[in-house]
């Protein structure tokens, strides 16, 4: 009876040793699932997925994956961590009313934006408001109704790590975002001091009453801007493409190339400061206010294939360079 007793008690230890070394029932995975039908109590697997991306960022692991299982409404969320929301299934919706949709705030993060439709409801803030990180990718996605605020936009793209990061606009749709008045608009890139950044806008559109377009603003001190924006339509604005530094600013350099610029009441492609440069090719720009325009010594710079023509004041590149 003895060594039975001592036999139940040692595979007793033995079971609770197992136990203590089983993965802990916090652990968090590197994909997880949101449904319109979901609980954010539940662990956010396949099979019993979470409601909101607040609630499944937290059991997703840094660098995982949320998918969307339905289309349905997730809920605003910060993100601090490298993630890709990823809704190619089923349209991502996000309601924000009186704020931004999603904040992304995390030194060297990588977020992946995918299948989205944003919606500010006449008075969101921003749509997605990036203030550090490394990289913001933005995808098959539509952005509307961001005009809540004093500078609403619907990609604000404001990172301050000098280690500079990096935006990609792919097939994104921006419409009626931005006030009347002030700077406010569609796309806003602007580095904080000492920043560098990369953008890539393609196969994408800005238009119906975005007070700016897309703003890329160098003009904080030793901050660089270097753009690229192809195949894109930018239309019926306030200002189309708006390429900026100051005074004691950064460097603005931007690519603008098979692409339309039309219908922006004010200018239609502008540049200020001496240290603002676009360059242009095989585009259309028409039904402008100005066609082309610069200020304060911008540079504007043509490499053939243009047309400019049936704006207001057509205006004219500062040169033009013959294709290789």
């Amino acid at each position: 009876m003895k060594r039975a007793t001592s036999t139940s008690l040692a595979l007793a230890a033995l079971f609770a040793g197992a136990v203590g070394f089983a993965a802990p029932a916090s652990a968090q995975a590197t994909r997880t699932w949101v449904s319109g039908v979901g609980d954010d109590v539940n662990p956010c697997s396949r099979t019993a997925p979470c409601k909101t991306f607040a609630g499944a960022i937290s059991k997703t692991a840094a660098g995982g994956e949320i998918n969307c299982l339905d289309p349905a409404s997730f809920g605003v969320v910060t993100i601090t961590k490298s993630i890709s929301l990823i809704c190619e299934g089923g349209v991502a919706g996000i309601l924000a009313s009186g704020s931004n949709a999603i904040n992304v705030n995390g030194t060297g993060i990588t977020v992946l934006l995918s299948g989205f439709d944003f919606n500010g409801i006449g008075n969101g803030l921003s749509g997605v408001n990036f203030l550090n990180g490394s990289s913001l990718h933005i995808r098959n996605s539509t952005i509307r109704g961001f005009s809540g605020s004093t500078s609403p936009f619907g990609i604000k793209f404001a990172p301050s790590d000098v280690a500079g990061a990096t935006l990609v606009v792919d097939n994104v749709t921006l419409e009626n975002n931005g006030t009347t008045s002030g700077v406010t608009g569609g796309v806003l890139v602007q580095p904080g001091t000492g920043v560098p950044v990369t953008v890539l806008i393609t196969n994408s559109r800005v238009t119906d009453n975005n007070r700016g377009g897309v703003r890329l603003d160098a003009s904080s001190s030793g901050s660089s801007i270097k753009a690229v924006i192809s195949d894109s339509q930018i239309t019926d604005n306030q200002i189309g493409l708006y390429a900026r530094s100051s005074a004691g600013g950064g460097t603005a350099n931007v690519t603008l190339v098979n692409s339309v610029i039309s219908g922006n009441s004010s200018s239609g492609v502008l540049a200020e400061d001496a240290l603002a440069t676009v360059t242009v090719s095989n585009s259309l720009i028409t039904q402008n206010g100005n066609g082309v325009r610069v200020i304060t010594g911008g540079a504007l710079v043509s490499q053939g294939g243009n047309v400019v023509v049936s704006n207001t004041n057509n205006g004219s590149f500062t040169s033009t360079i013959a294709k290789q």
